[in-house]
């Protein structure tokens, strides 16, 4: 039985090629080489594209950006130009050949990705890292997903010093 006791997660933006979707179920899995693992549903039309051209970029935006980042969830781009209808500026990956990144973004990840078979309702993709650029305000004001409709951000830092 699903419960979700696992959140917050932080919120990324899937980007393949012109499509983007907001993605909160993501993990890093290998430093070396730098892997992430990525669970897209299904029913998504991004699904689709992933498979179609075996790449997309990890994308992180500040919480100030988080209503369009949302919002994304709840448009398909089967049917429309996400970027277009939300006044999304976007920008080419710097590696990738096929994928546009929000040009707001703080840090990137650009990902060569192939899917892992299995069952359930989301499909696994590993991507391997192929390009990383960010900013250290990337990590300052992060959009965390608490599940369901419910998002927070940071509101205080700590670091420890042994």
């Amino acid at each position: 039985m699903y419960k979700a006791h696992f959140y917050p997660m932080r919120l990324a933006l899937l980007t393949v090629g012109r499509n983007f979707m907001p993605m909160a179920w993501w993990t890093p899995v290998s430093k070396d080489p730098f892997r992430f693992l990525l669970a897209v549903d299904r029913k998504n039309h991004t699904l689709t594209l992933l498979r179609e051209l075996e790449e997309g970029a990890l994308c992180f935006l500040p919480w100030e950006e988080r209503a369009w980042v949302v919002r994304a969830g709840y448009l398909t781009g089967r049917k429309a130009d996400k970027a277009e209808r939300l006044g999304v500026a976007l920008r080419p990956a710097r590696v990738l050949q096929r994928t546009l990144v929000p040009e707001r973004a703080l840090a990137v990840y650009e990902l060569r990705t192939v899917e892992w078979p299995t069952d359930g309702d989301h499909a696994l993709f590993l991507g391997e890292v192929v390009h990383a650029e960010g900013t250290p305000e990337a990590k300052r004001r992060p959009i965390l997903f608490l599940g369901f409709r419910d998002f927070a951000t940071l509101g205080e830092g700590w670091r420890f010093r042994p």
